[in-house]
């Protein structure tokens, strides 16, 4: 079944670029503005360079054990025991992800264009198409993710090119003003929304694709990718919006296309940014609920994931609707907690690597002595 579910190298980029991309597109503005004004674009650059840190770390775990996910690695590396809570810990990160995920397309969807819908309904429809997509597998999946990255990258070229005539470069001045406390503050939170939830990939990567030694450069290439790519919608908001007017919108995103009126001809756009961030939002979620299905069916010794995709999946909703009783709670955790609360599940290969690295030295000293 393993051999099955291999997808290619340049499928696991496009497919990495999207997850990235997913929930911080259309909400990291807002948070960067609000901590650095008009040097929120400094904090989505210099936080590129702690994505690159981290794949750093990714990369070297992942060399050491290329044929495991990283609940295997666990129970390899710390005994079944310890291995089994930190499954545990890893499986609920993932649950947790893809069900506030939802949340977010419930709760957006609600305030800019179903005004009239309950919230629920529309997080159950989007659920049912997540589950379809975990059930089509891991290869339908990056096949499709390649052609929709080709349509993503399209559509907001059209977008960001149409914004053009609107920016003005002065909004961006005067550059570090905000001092480096604040900047490191805004880098970080930038890192825990589009890197941390990395750690989800580990049950893809490097088990699952048809060239492990070339994953790290895959890696490395959609760090830059989807940082310059959030770098610049994040300065040609400020530019269009202002930093004051990016600091208090929920999704500035969006109301930045709404900018765009070019002849009032090619105006009212923003539908398409909503279809880019519905796409990009899509894949993260069914990757982070890949993960913890098939993590779950490690576990209980399930052959295939897709016994439990319904069963596990009939919860999503319900837990999202629980840890997000309101507007208001999730931006005070988003913005307060998840950094912390990402941090702690996104650092757990620091933990592994050092025993990999033990284990290593000890299984070659022994191999030289059996010599």
């Amino acid at each position: 079944m393993d051999g099955q579910r291999k997808i290619s190298v340049y499928q696991f980029t496009v497919l990495t670029i999207l997850f990235s991309l997913g929930s911080t597109l259309l909400v990291i503005s807002s948070g960067l503005a609000d901590e650095l004004k008009q040097d929120a674009w400094l904090g989505a650059a210099l936080g590129t360079l702690g994505g690159l840190a981290l794949v750093a770390l990714y990369d070297a775990l992942a060399g050491r054990l290329p044929g495991m996910t990283l609940p295997e690695m666990s129970t390899h590396l710390l005994g079944r025991t310890a291995g089994r809570i930190f499954k545990l810990g890893y499986l609920f990160f993932n649950f947790y992800s893809a069900a506030a995920l939802i949340w977010y397309v419930g709760n957006f969807l609600t305030i800019n264009l179903f005004t009239e819908t309950p919230r629920p309904v529309l997080m159950i429809l989007y659920a049912a198409v997540m589950l379809y997509g975990t059930h089509l597998g891991l290869g339908t999946l990056a096949r499709s993710a390649e052609t929709s990255f080709l349509i993503f990258m399209l559509a907001l070229a059209v977008v960001m090119l149409s914004l053009l005539p609107e920016a003005r470069t002065g909004n961006l001045l005067p550059v570090l003003e905000s001092g480096p406390g604040p900047l490191a503050r805004a880098s970080f939170t930038f890192v825990s929304f589009a890197y941390f939830p990395w750690i989800s990939l580990l049950m893809i990567y490097p088990k699952h694709v048809t060239r492990p030694e070339a994953c790290g450069k895959a890696l490395y290439t959609a760090v830059l990718s989807s940082g310059a790519i959030l770098t610049a919608v994040t300065a040609l908001t400020v530019m269009v919006l202002g930093p004051d007017r990016t600091a208090i919108e929920a999704y500035p995103t969006y109301n930045l296309t709404m900018k765009i009126n070019i002849s009032h001809f090619f105006e009212r756009i923003e539908a398409l940014l909503v279809l880019l961030w519905l796409l990009a939002i899509f894949y993260q979620a069914v990757v982070s609920y890949y993960a913890a299905v098939t993590g779950l069916a490690q576990m209980v010794q399930v052959d295939d994931y897709r016994s439990l995709n319904l069963s596990a999946g009939l919860c999503l909703v319900p837990f999202a609707l629980l840890i997000y009783p309101n507007v208001g709670y999730e931006h005070v955790w988003d913005f307060k907690v998840w950094p912390l609360f990402s941090l702690t599940y996104a650092l757990w290969p620091a933990v592994l690597l050092p025993v990999a690295a033990i284990r290593g030295r000890r299984t070659n000293r022994h191999t030289k002595n059996g010599r």
